[in-house]
């Protein structure tokens, strides 16, 4: 049986930092005996340290990888590489090989990396595997990638090279290539059939015994950007490990001058970096892989220089299918032939060469290349891993969270953000010209923008503008890449706003006429810190401060209670969504007596909403707007044993209760809908895919269309108003079900203690505890809504618009709104 992918971990060590975790490992992998435990682990601590004590830039050392194109013609026809168009490969011989290899450069080689093209349409590439551990003395396995197209003849050359390789104490990795599933791979790689061929080989691969480590890696581009995930549950269901990397222009693929299939649009880049914080939460466990992921998003969403870590620069090189010798593939010139020349004088002497791409190219490249992270994540990887292996690293994190140094130095880290923003504020006010807009600055958890928030920002700009007429808005944003994403979607509120980070709207908030906190919870997290800021700055300042359809909580720690009791108390006039928030505020010790309370805004932004409903058939729709438990935030009286069994109860309930409904109706579609799309509130679509994985009976009435990249508010507004009948989980959810009048079920994740039982309660709809939850609930509650049963519930009176409007007569006169400060 081929090995795990907790097997690739090893391997993915073993090439990049030479590491062997354990003698067991080092034999099942690399076929090493009789070396004790001890010695390894002497071997490995020496190579560590070394490198931890070495300066950076590291100095250039003889190569421990190899990257080894063999052939440069191939059987596919990849959108993203040229490589196909190319007849003939003048390809260097085995005997070649071994001459060039016999240079003292790769004395030091561990593993070699066999790709192309296609590797496996050279007949001798078991000759070539041979010569390579014939050669290179401390050699220990070889990484085969294969498009799998002429899967006969794939199988037969990887199980010669895995034979070869065992024969010599070797290992063999090997990874297909597959960029989607069905036919989204097939289309990438121009070829039809071209998936179900791959399949015959990971078939193969994982049953093999010739076969250590088999991988899929899948190449991004913007053909397949939508298919991520589904690749990702196709592979999980088939127990394969896959690793993703970005399409980019490649010297050795004759694609420096492609742009179209990398020519992504900054809502595609959006959902590649979200889809890899998802693999980062839920799915990825190897550091080095987890800190190229970090890497690629900083790159993608921030045009941040990459910061993850490349052998190319100091320990790696390539050879050409023509024997000729470079560093990096993606940048490097030829330094010369290895079968003609000195290949050590070649590689040392162009370390100028190589110094030019790595102060010029580096910073700027997507390559999937891997190596040595920066100092501070190496330095905190190999204490981890010592902690791990000395059995002390719970014990240490225990002791850390129950001491209370956690809390204070998050604390000192809070005050010093508070601190630093509140410096960077305007010392004056900038006055409005005449006949200018009235400048309102709007702040809170935008940034990171669930479709709730997105309803949100809608109601309070909606009503700001019904009562201050046309206003020139400025987005104080936690994250501007996602309120940017939010912005481009809703066009017609949002086109003329600035949206600006923490730093520059602190900076810019002397030219506002009015500061708004706009909606959603005030509660005990750290970005508290950027609200109080604000608030401290237009306190100083005179500018007006509202808090507009706010709820209070859920609190926490002390320091963060009492952020939120000087936001509250800092606010001119204060509206909250519910009368549970205002009490909640009341018990912080701030004065209510002449406090509002109306809906939450996301109402007053649908009722201004026409959404057109798309006929759908005769079946029936049943919406869910379900989240993970976020017992953390909202059960912290739980301790963590109890709150995770009632999270896995409420899954059960939910698949037990939904399997009733399907066997009761034969005609009803399983819809479930995101309310939060990105990885700050827990993105909705992981966990739909996590709950519902492995229950075909379920997937089969499931319409999963909405589980792909982010959609407009518009689009989901549509899909509500074509459901009969919804659960709501989410709070939004159940707003979003109430504003458009679809009969819906609530689930209570706040225990009773917070806004989804209120809400419920006092529009009517039925609802139940998430810990008592049971499947007859789901199943006989949603049964009487899809048949009329029951009533839609009623959503509550439209205040919030009067509540603003009083609320600005009041901290603005009238007759100023539009006119000159």
């Amino acid at each position: 049986m081929a090995a795990s992918k907790r097997d690739y971990e090893f391997v993915t060590f073993a090439a990049l930092w030479g590491l062997k975790p354990s003698t067991e490992k080092a034999g099942q992998l690399a076929g090493t005996t009789g070396t004790t435990e001890q010695a390894m682990s002497i071997r490995t601590n020496i190579r560590t340290l070394s490198y931890l004590l070495k300066p950076v830039p590291y100095a250039l050392e003889k190569p421990v990888v190899l990257q080894f194109p063999v052939i440069d013609i191939c059987n596919s026809r990849c959108q993203m590489c040229r490589i196909w168009e190319n007849k003939k490969s003048a390809d260097i011989a085995p005997e070649e090989l071994r001459q060039g290899l016999k240079n003292p450069l790769f004395s030091e080689v561990r593993s070699v990396g066999l790709n192309g093209g296609e590797p496996t349409l050279r007949a001798d590439l078991p000759e070539i595997a041979r010569v390579l551990f014939e050669t290179l003395p401390k050699l220990e396995f070889i990484s085969l990638i294969t498009n799998g197209y002429k899967y006969k003849d794939v199988i037969a050359r990887a199980a010669a090279v895995g034979e070869i390789a065992h024969d010599h104490g070797g290992a063999l990795d090997l990874m297909v290539s597959l960029d989607g599933a069905g036919e989204v791979h097939d289309r990438v790689r121009g070829k039809p059939g071209n998936f179900e061929r791959a399949r015959h080989v990971t078939d193969f691969a994982q049953e093999s015994p010739l076969v250590d480590v088999v991988r899929i890696g899948c190449t991004i581009i913007k053909e397949n950007v939508a298919g991520l995930a589904d690749l990702l549950e196709y592979c999980i269901g088939q127990d394969l490990y896959v690793k993703y990397r970005l399409g980019v222009p490649h010297k050795r693929l004759y694609t420096r001058d492609l742009k179209e299939p990398y020519a992504l649009e900054a809502a595609e880049r959006f959902h590649i970096a979200e889809f890899l914080e998802g693999l980062i939460s839920h799915y990825e466990t190897n550091p080095n892989q987890v800190h190229f992921y970090r890497s690629l998003i900083g790159q993608l969403v921030h045009g941040a220089p990459r910061r993850a870590g490349c052998d190319w620069q100091h320990r790696a090189a390539t050879i050409n299918s023509r024997g000729e010798l470079m560093y990096c593939a993606v940048e490097s010139d030829v330094l010369g032939k290895i079968q003609d020349g000195d290949a050590e004088e070649a590689y040392f002497g162009g370390k100028d060469h190589l110094r030019d791409i790595v102060e010029n190219r580096c910073a700027d490249c997507h390559h999937d290349y891997v190596g040595l992270p920066d100092k501070a994540e190496y330095t905190r990887q190999v204490a981890g891993k010592a902690l791990e292996r000395t059995g002390l690293r719970d014990v240490a994190f225990a002791g850390y969270r129950h001491s209370g140094l956690r809390t204070v130095r998050w604390q000192r880290a809070f005050n010093h953000q508070r601190d630093r923003l509140t410096a960077l504020g305007a010392k004056a006010r900038t006055p409005r010209a005449a006949g200018a807009p009235f400048r309102v600055t709007i702040c809170g958890w935008y940034g990171t923008e669930t479709l709730g928030d997105k309803a949100i920002i809608g109601g309070v700009a909606n009503a700001l503008t019904s009562s201050l007429g046309p206003t020139d808005v400025t987005l104080v944003s936690l994250n501007p890449y996602v309120s940017e994403i939010t912005k481009a979607q809703m066009p017609d509120l949002m086109s003329d706003w600035k949206i600006l980070d923490a730093e520059r709207g602190q900076a810019a908030l002397g030219g506002a006429d009015l500061l708004v906190l706009g909606g959603g919870p005030i509660m005990a997290i750290h970005d508290l810190a950027v609200i109080e800021a604000l608030f401290a700055a237009a306190q100083r300042l005179s500018i007006p401060r509202i808090i507009a359809g706010s709820g209070v909580g859920p609190l926490g720690d002390a320091y963060l209670d009492a952020s939120i009791t000087r936001i509250l108390s800092m606010a001119d006039r204060r509206i909250y969504r519910d009368a549970a928030s205002r009490a909640a505020a009341a018990k912080l010790g701030v004065d209510t007596t002449h406090d509002a309370v109306t809906e939450d805004p996301a109402f007053a932004w649908l009722r201004a909403q026409q959404p057109t409903p798309t006929p759908q058939g005769t079946g029936r729709t049943l919406l869910l707007g379900l989240r993970d438990f976020p017992h953390a935030e909202y059960a912290r009286h739980l301790d963590e044993v109890t709150a995770l069994a009632a999270r896995d109860r409420y899954e059960e309930a939910v698949i037990s209760g939904l399997r009733t409904l399907i066997a009761r109706h034969d005609d009803l579609t399983i819809r479930p809908l995101p309310m939060c799309t990105n990885h700050f509130g827990g993105d909705d679509r992981w966990f739909y895919r996590r709950l519902f994985r492995g229950h075909a009976e379920l997937q089969d009435r499931m319409d999963t269309s909405l589980l792909g990249p982010e959609c407009a508010p518009c689009d989901y507004l549509e899909a509500f108003q074509n459901a009969d009948a919804a659960i709501a989980m989410r709070f939004h959810a159940l707003v979003f079900a109430l504003g458009l009048r679809v009969p819906t079920a609530a689930i209570d994740y706040t225990l009773g203690r917070g806004k989804v039982k209120a809400l419920a309660e006092s529009s009517g709809v039925p609802h139940q505890d998430l810990v008592e939850l049971t499947p007859e609930f789901l199943a006989d509650t949603a049964t009487a809504l899809l048949t009329g049963g029951l009533p839609a519930g009623h959503p509550p009176e439209a205040r919030f618009h009067a509540a603003i409007a009083a609320a600005v007569d009041d901290v603005i006169p009238r007759e100023t709104a539009g006119a000159p400060a």
